[in-house]
């Protein structure tokens, strides 16, 4: 066992931690800003402010008589060691105080500024100081606590309406109410256990999910191995990586060999990455995010390991515990941005404001019946029971049944969802963001064919059939060596892209017959050699003649791709060739800039430019021969940029990454409801772009701006963004078509394709595909608003002093309906990188609100910058639906108010939805179910609400002659009526036709519902006093009398008999006209219970009215006419009837015509609305009308300005 022991146990004093709990807030930030400096270097009364604010999940202290016992690192490398430490915690980070800056600094790990030259020193770490830096970086383990269930149930009964519950039933006890209150109790005690278990449930998932132990390999300062558990680790030790692989238990850094990961936990992306040892350079400073392919990220699986000779795979850990990359998704988990619930805000509003009708009730009651000497306990019974009837308890149990069906109605379209409060926040979602990969499009990539290069430098006809290609053609032998497929456990694993490409040729890969681990170790480690399946091949083999290998092609070098160089090379040798050839694949625009420019075809840029707006996928391939005079051991050591230098060009590799079968048609619908559509990807940008186009995001009609930031060389400080504007591509479609292929010209740009004897009508839209790093193509397009044929370019200007840009203005000219727009004038959207959106929140955050309200496509994203545009967007005022599929998005799913995860993995942990259809066609499905909700909650609140103060205004106008409705009518009102009717209301089924443009309303304090609420408060009182003088006078009236000699519930009177019959049809009323149907719920006609429930009950409420019984009217205690004053009685039916027809009005077409579609928004102020991003919008409309326009709003360049 390794735990904090003491380096000397005879002179020491244990470690020594005092703890105070305290609760984590966004207040921290106040106390670690330290503008404000503490003036002492005691930080005692620092971290008293910190536990009293609770800002601070704890604080404590180390102590210790040896100055060594404790050490942390600051910076550089170096560790510090002191006798005392002062530390609190907040949000599982730890921070340590500074004497010398005087300010609380987060506790760091060996990923800040730390030299290349100390991170390569391989001595490990001795026991004792292994020892030492675990008492201040903890146990190397995520820690997720789990709340029990006593705690859980504290929790949630602590919620003010179960508070007002427990109230509500212990009076209803003393009132003798007991069947009401049972109900009540098992009603409410069904939802506090269904969310306890559900909130069990989510935190057993997350802790198994981030579980995770493990023994390490570590190397100590004697060099010498031992084996120890993981969450004994600490930054600085040295680990040897098995041969078999692992999965990283911390963050380290590759000193020696190589390792191929799995890095899908992070990125999302199944494509193995191969880490090669970080350089050892005097100079270089490590950088987490430069050196990320040197860096073996926590969560991670080290597939294989590769080394030469006996060398070992050594790493250094760097990051241990809740500081890993692991640690910060699952930060990202426990603590997102806080969700607006705005109809629970507003809930808890409108229940303030029944709350006053009740203490005005109270105080009514409290005086008439002082006034009238009523005895003292039924004054205090039944003041007190009028809060609880003008506060509905049974809310919580009716809402909570309506999402409960939700839920179930989800579940049944393999939609699950772990949060139900969430289902309603769906309803009102207007933006929806998409991860690209595997969300948007299929997981692989499909070749389209190759373009290539003939003798006399021009193109050759595309040739779709990649094995047609000449045996002795050098773009087939790039196709073939240029990538970096590898082997794992007898299976070919790459990149998708170059595992389709070298597929797609029929040769065949062979390694080495040596281990996997010490392949680096050979000449030729990988040879790769033609297709055996001519008959030529299979006459030899039956001949037993040996095979003739003359065009086995063996990889001698590889360089590796990177972003920056947008490239990736080999060095070749053929088995029957003397020289060395050099083969470079990448971006065609770096290529072409490689290449001599002899070699590049003269129609290069306007068929580069077809083929990307097309959609698809463009790589483009050179090679050089090598000096004959190099041999091996020179061509080892030659320098890259040597070379990638004077290249003949090739031609194109063209591949396309197909969309799901239901993007588009997802998309299109998203559109149509006016919902806007986002693509959050890690993938490269021009990818994303296409696949953006392909997919509808970027509408008919719309010009991409495609924002690219750049530092100027001569001064780093100082930034530019450069704005790259094109539009519909007026290139004509040339002959796409190779040996199998005849084409029909027709008028309208399309073609009508021969292929393989089926005709296909061909379009100009396709998709694309690609998981390798490209830079966008700057090719000068002609748009369709450009005369001139050029594409414009936008400078800005930003200093490291300046945060401004001055009265910049970028906006989309988007109305009330972007989808015609954008068909009719030719709208704008951005496309940014992950890089440029860093720069433009760092340098230009006035720009921030603008690309943030109009960015289409945001491409090379971080899980962190994910997170942070989804908190910018709904900043801005949108609803934000998040969908993906990998656990890079796990930030960006938890901060969204909607979020819907396509994998069962980790991403389905940060998610309150979990589609088991890996398909986007689940979203249209939760937005649906979420309106269908939402309105569900609107209706069963205003229900609840309206029946509250009918009842009310029941019992206050009987109060007036100290009557009451009795306990039977009470039971039967609360639990036959209203509770049956609340159980079926969600019943109802979510729209099953197309989203609509307008969405829900989602504010419960707001002109529709409180009109709505008012008016049939009104039309119900008025009912009631009609019936209250009616009946007075009628001849056989005789009015109510209390005396003190009555029982305490003795209430029956002609008063209380019309009144309790009129409120019984009320009641039914209100659930009819506040079911809403079309165009969010389907017909009430469709939910059999809900209509079985009406019928039931107003065919009771007629016989009670009419001829109830006359058990039921003892019971009832109903004093009913005279025999045979049936007039009266029908006459009560009629104001049923009268209330009916105009509660009808009231909702179909004062609340739904008027309120709710005409006057919702005649008074809107945008200037002060909560979306902001409609002042934004409106600010375009007014200063953006055509291209021209951007000149003086921007100040344009035409030139290419040389960064």
């Amino acid at each position: 066992m390794f735990g904090v022991i003491p380096p000397n146990p005879q002179t020491s004093e244990s470690s020594e931690i005092d703890v105070t709990n305290g609760r984590s807030t966004n207040n921290s930030r106040e106390i670690l800003d330290e503008k404000k400096k503490p003036t002492t270097a005691n930080a005692r009364n620092v971290i008293k402010e910190l536990t009293q604010n609770g800002i601070a999940d704890y604080v404590g202290f180390f102590r210790s008589l040896d100055p060594f016992q404790v050490a942390y690192h600051r910076t550089g490398g170096r560790f510090e060691h002191a006798s005392t430490m002062r530390y609190f915690c907040c949000k599982k980070l730890r921070y340590i105080w500074c004497d010398l800056s005087k300010k609380f600094i987060k506790l760091q790990g060996l990923d800040v500024e730390v030299p290349s030259v100390l991170i390569h020193h391989t001595k490990g770490l001795s026991v004792y100081e292994q020892s030492i830096r675990r008492l201040i970086y903890g146990s190397n383990e995520i820690f997720i606590p789990l709340r029990s269930v006593l705690t859980l149930l504290f929790l949630e009964v602590l919620n003010p309406f179960y508070v007002f519950q427990i109230f509500s039933v212990i009076l209803w006890f003393f009132y003798e109410y007991y069947y009401y209150a049972v109900v009540i109790i098992l009603m409410s005690g069904f939802g506090i256990t269904v969310s306890i278990i559900q909130t069990q449930r989510n935190q057993r998932a997350l802790y198994s999910t981030v579980k995770s132990t493990d023994t390490a390999m570590v190397v100590r300062d004697s060099m010498e191995s031992e084996t120890i558990e993981t969450r004994f680790l600490v930054p600085g030790d040295v680990l040897e990586i098995p041969a078999t692989g692992c999965t990283m238990q911390c963050d380290a850094v590759l000193l020696s060999g190589n390792c191929i990961l799995d890095e899908s936990m992070l990125t999302g992306e199944s494509v193995p990455v191969t880490k090669t040892p970080l350089p050892l350079k005097r100079d270089l400073i490590y950088n987490r995010k430069e050196h990320a392919r040197h860096t073996l990220f926590c969560g991670t699986r080290v597939i294989q390991t590769r080394y030469i000779g006996s060398e070992k795979v050594l790493v250094k850990v760097l990051n241990t515990g809740n500081i890993t990359a692991k640690g910060g998704l699952i930060r990202s988990i426990l603590y997102p941005p806080p969700v607006d619930y705005k109809f629970e805000k507003d809930s808890y509003k409108f229940i303030t404001v029944l709350g006053v009708v009740a203490f005005c009730g109270f105080v009514y009651t409290l005086y008439t019946k002082i006034s009238r000497s009523i005895g003292a306990v039924k004054i205090i019974v039944e003041s007190l029971d009028l809060i609880t009837i003008a506060v509905p308890p049974a809310l919580p149990a009716a809402m909570t049944v309506g999402r409960m069906y939700a839920q179930k109605r989800l579940k049944r379209s393999n939609i699950y969802c772990i949060s139900p409060r969430a289902i309603n926040v769906s309803g009102s979602i207007d933006c929806v963001c998409f991860d690209k990969t595997g969300t948007l499009t299929e997981d692989g990539l499909d070749m389209w064919g190759v373009l290539p290069k003939d003798s006399t430098n021009s193109f050759q006809i595309p040739l779709k059939d990649i094995t047609r290609l000449p045996m002795s053609d050098h773009l087939l032998f790039g196709m073939v060596t240029c990538h970096s497929i590898t082997f794992v456990n007898g299976e070919m694993r790459g990149d998708p892209l170059d595992l389709k490409i070298f597929e797609s040729t029929g040769w065949i890969l062979e390694e080495a017959n040596v281990s996997d681990e010490t392949k680096y170790d050979m000449l030729f480690p990988t040879i790769v050699k033609p297709p055996r399946g001519d008959s030529r091949d299979e006459l030899n083999l039956e001949l037993d003649v040996a095979y003739d290998n003359s065009n086995d092609i063996g990889i001698v070098r590889e360089f590796s791709f990177t972003s920056a160089l947008q490239r990736m090379s080999v060095v070749t040798r053929k088995v029957s060739d003397n020289h060395f050839n050099v083969y470079v694949k990448g971006s065609p625009e770096m290529i072409s800039s490689l290449c001599r420019p002899e070699s590049i075809p003269e129609d290069f840029q306007s068929k580069l430019g077809f083929y990307a707006q097309q959609g698809y996928r463009i790589i483009a391939i050179a090679y050089k021969q090598l000096d004959k005079k190099l041999n091996y051991p020179k061509v080892q050591k030659i320098a890259r940029e040597k070379v990638e230098c004077e290249l003949e060009f090739l031609g194109f590799v063209i591949l396309e990454n197909r969309l799901k079968a239901d993007t588009e048609e997802v998309i299109e619908s998203l559109n149509a409801a006016n919902i806007r559509s986002v693509m959050v990807t890690g993938d490269n940008l021009l990818t994303a772009a296409s696949v953006a186009h392909d997919c509808g995001m970027i509408l008919s009609g719309q010009n991409l701006v495609t924002v690219t930031a750049h530092a100027d060389k001569a001064n780093p400080d100082r930034y530019f963004l450069s704005y790259d504007i094109t539009g519909q591509s007026q290139l004509t479609q040339s002959d796409i078509m190779n040996d199998n292929q005849v084409t029909d010209g027709k008028p309208d740009g399309t073609h009508k394709v021969k292929e393989n004897g089926n005709y296909a009508l061909m379009t100009e839209s396709n998709s694309i595909s690609s998981s390798i790093d490209t830079c966008t193509i700057s090719t000068q397009l002609s748009t369709n608003f450009d005369k001139d044929h050029h594409s414009h370019r936008i400078m800005i200007e930003s200093d490291h002093d300046c945060n401004s840009i001055g009265d910049v203005k970028v906006v989309n000219g988007v109305t009330s309906d972007p989808l015609t727009l954008a068909k009719t004038t030719g709208s704008f959207c951005f496309a940014l990188t992950g890089k440029t959106w860093a720069i433009v929140n760092e340098h230009f955050p006035e720009l921030v609100p603008t690309i943030t309200s109009f960015g289409t496509v945001f491409a090379r994203m971080s899980p962190d910058q994910k997170q942070h545009l989804i908190t910018g967007l709904q900043n801005l005022g949108y609803y934000v639906a998040m969908c993906g599929d990998g656990a890079n998005d796990c930030g960006a799913l938890k901060a969204a108010h909607t979020g819907i995860s396509l994998s069962e993995a980790e991403s389905s942990v940060a998610s309150p939805f979990t589609s088991k259809n890996p398909t986007i066609a689940c979203v249209p499905n939760v937005i649906k179910e979420g309106r269908a909700a939402l309105v569900t909650s609107f209706g069963i609140f205003k229900f609840m609400a309206a029946y509250s103060l009918v009842q009310f205004a029941s019992v206050v106008i009987l109060y007036s002659i100290d009557s009451n409705l009795t306990d039977w009518q009470y039971l039967y009102i609360d639990l036959f009526i209203i509770s049956i009717v609340a159980f079926f209301f969600g019943k109802t089924s979510s729209y099953d036709g197309p989203l609509v443009k307008q969405t829900p309303s989602n504010s419960l304090i707001s002109l529709a519902p409180l009109l709505s609420l008012a008016l049939h408060m009104m039309v119900a009182i008025g009912i009631q006093m009609a019936g209250w003088y009616h009946v007075q006078a009628q001849p056989w009236f005789e009015p109510f009398n209390y005396t003190s000699d009555r029982v305490l519930n003795d209430h029956g009177c002609f008063e209380n008999y019309t009144i309790f019959a009129i409120s019984c049809y009320q009641y039914l009323i209100l659930a009819i006209v506040f079911s809403k149907g079309a165009p969010y719920r389907k017909s009430i006609f469709s939910n059999y219970g809900f209509i079985i429930s009406i019928v039931v009950n107003a065919a009771i409420a007629v016989v009670l009215t009419v001829y109830p019984p006359s058990w039921i009217a003892e019971q009832f205690e109903l004093v009913m006419p005279p025999e045979g004053q049936y007039r009266f009685r029908l006459y009560l039916v009629a104001y049923g009837l009268i209330n009916f027809l105009l509660s009808l009005f009231i909702e179909l077409v004062i609340v739904d015509e008027i309120a709710f579609k005409r006057l919702r928004y005649r008074w809107h102020n945008v200037a002060k609305s909560r979306r902001k991003y409609l002042q934004i919008q409106q600010n375009f409309q007014r200063d953006i009308h055509s291209p021209s326009d951007f000149k003086t709003v921007f100040g344009w360049s035409n030139e290419k300005y040389d960064y």
